[in-house]
């Protein structure tokens, strides 16, 4: 067997099955374009349902690739298992219709072990087939010779692929054995006979042969068009050839995980004699490097593909994969952002198949270092709360375990090494438990709270007072009243949710469209307990949910404060909400009616009623009056007065979907904004510092939804964000165009190109960037014709000295063009008839098996092109077409 690089290996898949008339499909983007289906391209066959299930005719009946895929399903399993990959490439070779399973597996096996390619012993290859496939078997027995000890029949649940509805059928799998020193216990082959998990028989290739339909009551019918799907992990494939205990001691990840030790601190290094003679605190260090090595290349990948770090689906994938790393960095001694320094060794282990990647660097990296900082930052408040449970309880619940997850996205590995350190004991089961129950608790908190429903008995008869003290304090020492959990009063809380009332309190609860405050109740022993959410009751008091942790009962005296960061930048959106709702108004008019809004620290969001979405320059216009009232730094005003004399006097705004009592609260931003609202501002607008609106959404029904960020910070990393994801997003095209420019060229694009990379990062400029990318786009789409018709025109100038044979007064030219597409040979013929008078030609292409006949209109009426197509003597054909022109396929 040849020692192979991994560049060498894909090469060699690929060059192998080009030798066979596949033709190669590119490798395309992690995100799945018009597939709803699917959050990633989790498979080399993805890509193609198109060509498989008919809605797209393919390049050819036979396919190869080598297609990078993403699945995190089960992402726990990266580095603790030895071949688990978040991001892995598939090698693929596909039949749509062609080939079946006898030429599939002569394929696989010649590969395999020709020593023209990878030259692997054949007695170290096993087989498993489906136990009523019958031909696979016999193929593999009779064809190819294997030992009956080398082939083992397996059920529907180990060779039938088939998901339900749809195409489906028998797979053969081809299996690796790694020697003895792979099974300790001496099984042997039994491994693979009783499918037994096992690290000796090493599967490195899936065969399935789709030849059955299922109609979803496993009801099946044979397909008339049956189709070959082959899958062979590349990783997998190189850990053999490179004889790697795992996927990860080759020349994919390895390289990252020497760069890793560099930075970790002495006492961590990996260690591959750790598979041979296993020590347990090794093999936790050897995960740590995995991971990382792991999730930074599917990050790299990722973002290169335009997917950026975010709350939910795939950006929330690549949150959750930096944030994990960071974690198991830390765990090996690293403190500081890092995981941006490994870009360069993952772009090296792969640029060759994936050159993009080089151009992409700098993005990536910035990404990801702005994502570590985010979340280092939200990891040293989860250290401060964990630290003060291990000083005041000596324990870390399964509750409070959850609670820093839950709260600050701490995880549970740093959690458990915090405790560990600290001679703690943590409760990993009853962890484990609230997490199984953590989203069912979420639903029934959302949907099905009673201490939210204001016809609760419990809350209807609360009399207890309690007064809001939040405009002007964001602590304060307070009393607690009343204790209650669902229809319960209970005099105390021990280590649960319950919600509670105070004498006094700063926390704001979610009213008027603000969210409301976060913090803690600190209690005399210095127990500090999470305030999540507070709401008002139907009697006014502000009802606060409390994860109770240690004790609280009614009476104690405790320290009630908010968090104010939260508070902090909450104001400034509340505020920036008024501005922006009054600059509508200014610009569209008075017709321009709020109807709802909703702020908290991360943004805002503004619904108004009005007849149309607003123009480019209509936003340009807002966004100029709210920097005026910035600029002009209009202290805040608050008015107590009955709700008559806010709405005459003072024109105060007020919302229809709100209900006023008889006295009201009035914010005052001078002449300019004037509303009705119970929220928390800033003193001043110049403490907004800057508002950005970032979207403008229809919601239906005439209603268009703002979305906006405030402060210097947040305008300014959103407005990076943008520019970054807008350049990311034309970065292929660019590539394209520099590679053809000299050939075919465009002064208009380079042009757009120019203005789009040179645009100053600012307000005025986020709507112009996505303007002039999406014309750069469609200006792309005609020169892409161009360059389509430029190559075919250098394609065929090789055929520029053909001349006819004349034979009874007709001119033929009959030609094999084997470099020719259909499409290709059509133009050709097109070309010759206008060259040639009283023309009949005939191409066609082995490799595609396709045939082309092309008749002068002149000589047509007796030499029709379907009639010469169906009766050549050269090939069995089968296609259409009229008197002048046919074509179809070679059978």
């Amino acid at each position: 067997m040849k020692k192979l690089s991994a560049n060498e290996i894909r090469k060699m898949w690929l060059d192998f099955f080009k030798s066979k008339n596949h033709y190669f499909l590119e490798p395309v983007s992690l995100v799945p374009v018009e597939d709803p289906s699917l959050l990633w391209i989790n498979s080399g066959v993805a890509t193609l349902k198109p060509y498989f299930d008919g809605r797209m005719n393919p390049p050819s009946p036979r396919l190869t690739n080598s297609q990078k895929s993403i699945r995190t399903n089960d992402i726990e399993n990266v580095g603790v298992t030895a071949r688990h990959q978040t991001m892995f490439e598939m090698l693929g070779n596909f039949s749509i219709g062609d080939y079946f399973k006898k030429e599939a597996i002569e394929f696989a096996w010649e590969l395999l072990t020709s020593p023209k390619w990878f030259d692997i012993d054949p007695e170290l290859l096993y087989i498993t087939v489906f136990n009523e496939d019958k031909e696979a078997y016999d193929v593999w027995t009779k064809i190819i010779k294997i030992k009956e000890d080398h082939i083992f029949k397996g059920t529907r649940e180990t060779n039938f692929w088939d998901v339900g509805q749809g195409p489906c059928g028998p797979n053969t799998e081809i299996f690796f054995d790694r020697g003895e020193k792979w099974d300790p216990k001496k099984i042997g082959s039994k491994l693979l006979k009783d499918d037994i998990e096992n690290d000796r028989y090493i599967e490195i290739w899936n065969i399935v042969f789709s030849q059955f339909n299922n109609d979803g009551n496993n009801n099946y019918t044979e397909l008339p068009r049956k189709n070959i799907d082959t899958g062979a992990g590349f990783e997998r494939l190189v850990s053999i050839f490179q004889d790697a205990p795992t996927n990860f001691e080759t020349d994919i990840f390895f390289p990252t995980i020497k760069q890793v030790e560099k930075m970790c601190s002495k006492e961590f290094k990996y260690s591959i004699d750790n598979y041979y003679n296993e020590n347990k605190e090794q093999t936790k260090i050897n995960t740590g490097f995995k991971v990382i090595a792991d999730h930074v290349r599917a990050v790299v990948f990722a973002i290169s593909d335009g997917v950026f770090p975010g709350n939910k689906d795939r950006g929330y994938i690549i949150r959750r994969l930096i944030r994990r790393s960071s974690v198991y960095g830390r765990k090996l001694g690293i403190k500081e952002a890092f995981l941006y320094k490994l870009v360069d060794k993952v772009i090296e282990a792969m640029k060759n198949f994936y050159p993009y990647l080089i151009e992409k660097k700098d993005i990536v990296k910035e990404v990801i270092k702005q994502e570590e900082l985010r979340f280092l930052k939200t990891l040293s408040k989860g250290y401060e709360h964990l630290e003060s449970i291990i000083k005041t309880e000596k324990k870390v619940s399964g509750k409070n375990a959850l609670l820093l997850f839950e709260s600050f996205g701490f995880p549970i590995e740093l959690t458990t090494e915090i405790a560990t350190q600290a001679n703690v004991k943590i409760d990993l089961k009853g962890y484990e438990k609230l997490l199984e129950e953590t989203k069912e608790l979420a639903r029934s908190s959302r949907k099905d709270d009673k201490a939210w429903n204001k016809q609760s008995a419990i809350l209807t008869g609360l009399k207890e007072e309690s007064e809001f003290v939040g405009y002007d304090l964001e602590e304060c020492d307070s009393k607690i009243n009343f204790i209650f959990e669902d229809e319960s009063k209970l005099q105390s809380a021990t280590n649960q949710v319950v919600f509670i009332t105070l004498t006094k309190t700063p926390f704001y609860a979610e009213k008027g469209g603000q969210a409301a405050d976060n913090g803690y109740l600190i209690d005399k022993q210095e127990n500090r307990h999470l305030v999540m959410d507070v709401k008002n009751g139907p009697n006014g008091q502000h009802i606060h949910k409390v994860q109770v942790n240690g004790t609280l009962k009614i009476g104690d005296i405790v320290k009630a404060s908010i968090d104010s960061e939260k508070r902090f930048y909450t104001m400034k959106n509340h505020s920036g909400t008024h501005i922006l709702q009054a600059a509508i108004q200014e610009i569209l008019g008075k017709e321009a009616l709020q109807n709802g809004s909703y702020n908290d620290e991360n943004g805002l969001r503004i619904d108004i009623s009005y007849n149309r979405l607003p123009t480019v320059d209509e936003l340009a216009k807002i966004h100029s009056v709210i920097a005026r009232e910035i600029n002009n730094k209009i202290p805040r005003e608050i008015i107590y007065c009955s709700l008559k004399e806010a709405i005459d006097k003072h024109k105060a705004l007020a919302l229809f979907t709100e209900k006023y009592g008889e006295n009201v609260r009035v914010i005052k931003f001078g002449s300019f904004s004037c509303e009705l609202c119970g929220g928390t501002h800033v003193a001043n607008t110049k403490d907004i510092e800057d508002l950005l609106i970032t979207n403008v959404e229809s919601k239906g029904s005439g209603v268009f939804r703002y979305h906006a960020v405030t402060s210097h910070k947040e305008v300014v990393n959103y407005l990076n964000e943008q520019f970054t994801k807008q350049k990311l997003e034309i970065q292929t095209l660019i590539d394209k165009f520099n590679n053809f420019k000299l050939k075919v060229k465009n002064k208009t694009i380079e042009t757009q190109i120019n203005e789009i990379m040179s645009l100053k990062v600012n307000k005025e400029n986020v709507i112009v960037i996505k303007q002039k990318v999406n014309d750069l786009k469609n200006l792309f789409k005609i020169y892409q014709r161009e360059i389509e018709e430029l190559l075919i025109e250098e394609k065929l100038s090789q055929y520029s000295d053909i001349s006819p044979i004349k034979k009874d007064n007709i001119n033929w030219i009959e030609l094999e063009t084997n470099n020719l597409e259909m499409k290709e040979m059509k133009s050709l013929s097109d070309k010759l008839q206008n060259k040639f008078d009283n023309l009949i030609i005939m191409l066609w292409n082995i490799k595609e098996k396709v045939l082309v006949v092309s008749v002068n209109e002149a000589i047509a009426k007796d030499n029709s092109a379907i009639e010469l197509f169906n009766n050549n003597k050269k090939f069995k054909v089968k296609g259409g077409g009229n008197s002048t022109f046919a074509q179809g396929k070679i059978i």
